[in-house]
């Protein structure tokens, strides 16, 4: 079973703590292993239907053969019962998988709760309004990650405050129920804050969560919205309006 797993919600922080992890010479975080579209290793988008099927049949098995450094690409004669024994491990020491909650339910109702060794990273993102923008804005540009130093600004939105609103409150009670999950499970859990993560002590918590050496890190990824969570928006003034009136204008300034 794996040592580790990054959870959260999309827009959440969790791909920036997954390349973070991965500047790191003892982990390996293999990404979005369980991706309903895909089987994202690490940035090798493997879309053959049939071992996108073959892993959704059988999770545990995949996980398995995916956390003892198993090349994905290339399952073994007998479908999912072990993928190919290649191993990609290299030296990293301690090796992971990223997760969200749309990802296959068996991993919160079965596997995870039989691993009471697997360390959780649970990453979340206390501006919802920011969470929420930040994924209407990728909807739009189609770019779920950003490395260029001059990248393009943004589109701004124009959404219903009432609909941005509801996707709020959506957002706020899944963490919560995400969070008395994490409470009844034995396993050691480290939740960071999406704009914690450029802070050097939370990340050498990070790195003394998962009992790896001292060492600094990276990621290449840009911050891909306006900090400004305002700026974001088309119709500021009635989204402005609205989150003001509702007791949420701290999610209306900077997030970082």
């Amino acid at each position: 079973m794996p040592s580790f797993v990054v959870l959260g919600q999309e827009r959440s922080g969790t791909t920036l703590v997954q390349t973070l992890l991965n500047s790191h010479q003892d982990l390996l975080c293999r990404g979005e292993l369980f991706d309903p579209w895909q089987i994202d290793d690490n940035g090798q988008k493997i879309t053959d239907l049939s071992l996108v099927r073959a892993r959704d049949a059988l999770p545990k098995a995949f996980l398995t053969a995916a956390m003892d450094g198993a090349d994905l690409a290339k399952p073994a004669p007998s479908r999912i019962s072990r993928f190919a024994a290649k191993l990609t491990r290299g030296k990293r020491k301690r090796i992971g998988f990223k997760m969200l909650t749309h990802h296959h339910p068996l991993l919160f109702k079965e596997i995870i709760p039989a691993s009471p060794d697997m360390a959780i990273i649970y990453v979340t993102r206390t501006n919802k309004l920011a969470q929420f923008a930040s994924r209407q804005q990728v909807k739009e540009t189609g770019r779920w990650t950003e490395a260029r130093a001059q990248a393009p600004v943004a589109p701004k939105l124009k959404i219903s405050p009432f609909w941005a609103a509801a996707e709020c409150n959506r957002l706020e009670n899944e963490d919560f129920l995400l969070s008395h999950y994490l409470e009844m499970l034995p396993n050691p859990v480290l939740q960071l804050e999406y704009a914690s993560l450029s802070e050097g002590d939370l990340q050498a918590e990070l790195v003394a969560f998962l009992d790896v050496s001292a060492q600094g890190l990276s990621s290449p990824l840009k911050k891909q919205g306006q900090n400004r969570v305002l700026d974001r928006f088309q119709n500021a003034d009635e989204i402005a309006t609205h989150f003001a009136a509702i007791e949420r204008e701290a999610w209306l300034g900077p997030e970082i």
